[in-house]
C-alpha cells in the first residue's frame, strides 16, 4: 500500500509542478512585452485620421451601399421580363410594314384601321384613320 500512495503522490507532484510550470507555449499563459507577437494589422492610414473625416467616410460608405442597393432594385437580375403581348408586336409591325398602299385596311389591337398613306417630308410617316364599327 505504501507503493501505491508513493505512485499517487509522484503523480500530483506532477500535476501540480505542470500547472505552475512558466515554460513558453501553454495556453493561457500571458506573455510579456517583449514576448508578444507583433500585429499583422500593424497601424494603417485609416487608424491615424481625425474623427470628423473618418465619420464622413463612413457616411459616404453608406451613401454609395444605398445607391448600390436602389440600382439592385431597379435592374434586378431576378426580375422577369415579360415580352410585349402577341397582339402589341402584331399591331407595330403592321403599322410600320412599307408595303402598304393607300386603300389597305388592318387589323390592329386598336381595331381596324384604313390606310391613307405616308406622309411628312420624308415620307416615313404612316397616316391611317379608324374604321368605324357598323
Amino acid at each position: 500500500m505504501t507503493c501505491t500512495k508513493a505512485h499517487f503522490i509522484a503523480i500530483v507532484a506532477l500535476v501540480v509542478a505542470a500547472q505552475t510550470w512558466p515554460g513558453p507555449g501553454r495556453a493561457g499563459d500571458q506573455m510579456s512585452t517583449a514576448e508578444e507577437p507583433t500585429n499583422d494589422m500593424g497601424l494603417s492610414s485609416d487608424s491615424l485620421i481625425p474623427r470628423e473625416d473618418w465619420k464622413r467616410r463612413v457616411d459616404d460608405a453608406r451613401k454609395r451601399a444605398e445607391q448600390a442597393r436602389r440600382d439592385w432594385r431597379l435592374n434586378d437580375p431576378r426580375r422577369m421580363v415579360e415580352p410585349d403581348p402577341q397582339e402589341k408586336i402584331a399591331t407595330q409591325r403592321v403599322l410600320s410594314d412599307d408595303t402598304l398602299r393607300p386603300g389597305d385596311i388592318v387589323s390592329t389591337d386598336k381595331g381596324f384601321l384604313l390606310f391613307r398613306g405616308r406622309s411628312g417630308a420624308d415620307g416615313q410617316n404612316a397616316d391611317f384613320v379608324p374604321i368605324a364599327p357598323r
